[in-house]
Order: structure tokens, then sequence, then C-alpha cells
């Protein structure tokens, strides 16, 4: 009966073993890439296109609504819904970050001797719409009578972006157009002045041949 060699047998068995943990170290790749797709989305991402932005409550009566061109890649974890996370100046900007079923933020600024406190909350799809709710708190008072302010806007996705938009571009009625990515501002184009081209010009009155001049 033959005998099988020790050596091949141990090489053999080193072989599978190498293929097991090729394959299971392909299926935790796949695992891991797959969880890493489905893995939650952590600031507010609006939909692409047009969205119209307008304040509301007493103090907005009035004013106009802005559109602003909102590209596949303009909402991300530093820069989302129109704030810029981290520190400008006296004043630290906090991401916006899940609270049940809205988005909160949180800002603090100093003013002086006052501190401002705001609190933001977003709610609704970004799909087509959003609101946007604000508390701002001072402390000490602001001007040792003012303690806080409201403050609220409301977003709803009008479409595809117009035709030469491109993604940053915020309308101003009125003004212009301001790129929020490059800072570059194009002002609205003036209209032309009006001209009667269909009116025929009016002939100027000849003085008769038998005319006598006035005394």
């Amino acid at each position: 009966m033959p005998v099988a060699c020790p050596v091949r047998a141990t090489r053999s068995r080193e072989r599978v073993l190498a293929s097991h943990a090729l394959r299971v170290a392909y299926v935790g790749l796949v695992f891991a890439a797959s969880h890493v797709a489905a893995a939650p989305v952590d600031h507010p991402k609006r939909r692409a296109g047009l969205w119209e932005v307008r304040t509301v409550g007493a103090q907005a009566s009035g004013l106009d609504a802005t559109k602003f061109c909102v590209g596949p890649d303009t909402d991300t974890p530093e820069h989302h819904v129109d704030r810029t996370v981290g520190r400008r100046g006296s004043c630290e900007f906090g991401p916006f970050h899940r609270a049940g079923k809205a988005w909160l933020a949180e800002s603090v600024c100093r003013e002086g001797r006052t501190t401002v406190t705001s609190r933001s909350i977003a709610t609704g799809d970004f799909l087509h719409a959003y609101r946007i709710d604000t508390v701002v708190q001072y402390d000490p008072p602001l001007a040792g009578v003012r303690r806080s302010d409201r403050d609220a806007l409301e977003a709803r996705w009008l479409g595809p972006c117009a035709s030469g938009q491109k993604p940053g571009d915020i309308v101003v009625p009125g003004m212009g157009t301001l790129n929020m990515v490059d800072g570059r501002f194009r002002a609205e184009p003036q209209a032309p002045p009006e001209t009667n081209t269909g009116a025929r010009p009016r002939a100027r009155a000849r003085p008769r041949a038998d005319a006598r001049p006035a005394d």
C-alpha cells in the first residue's frame, strides 16, 4: 500500500488554506464596500436644480426671493445648505447633524462683550422643499435690550437650472448673479432703450405758397 508523502500533503493543505483565506478576504471587501455605499448621508443634500429661497416672517415683508442653482456636488460635509462649516472671524459654525427627522446646527459668535448663539433646525425632504428656522440669543442682551431674534426661510425646487447657469449661481432680483463657488458677480443685462420702429416719421408742415405773412 503506497504511503502519502507528508511534504506533498502539507503543501496541498497550505494551498487549500490560502485559497480559503483569499475567498474570505474578497467577501470581506465586498461586504465593506456595500456598507460604505449604503452609509447614510450625514448632512442635508439638496436635489440638483434651481431652488427658490424666500425669507418668511413679519420682518421679511416685501423682500424678493432669490434663486439658487444647486449642482450634484454643491452640498458637501464642509459646505451644505449655504452654510460653511468651521471658524470664520469671531464665529464658529457647526455642521447640520441628524436630530430625529430634522437637522440641527449651532453657531457661536462674539460681538464685543456679547456672545451670540444661534440654533437652526432644518426640515423637509430636500427634494421638493425644505424650511430652516433659526433662533438667535444674545448674552448679555445686545445694546442692553435685545435678548433674541427669530428668522426663517423656505425653499422650493423649481426644476432644472436655467440655460447659462452653473452650480453656485445665486440670482438676486434687481442686482445680478453671484457665484458662491468662485465669488464672481455678473450684473443683470441692461434692457435696450425702447424704439418706435413701426411708426412712420411725421412730415414737417410746409408753408402755403399763398400764405400771407403775419402783420
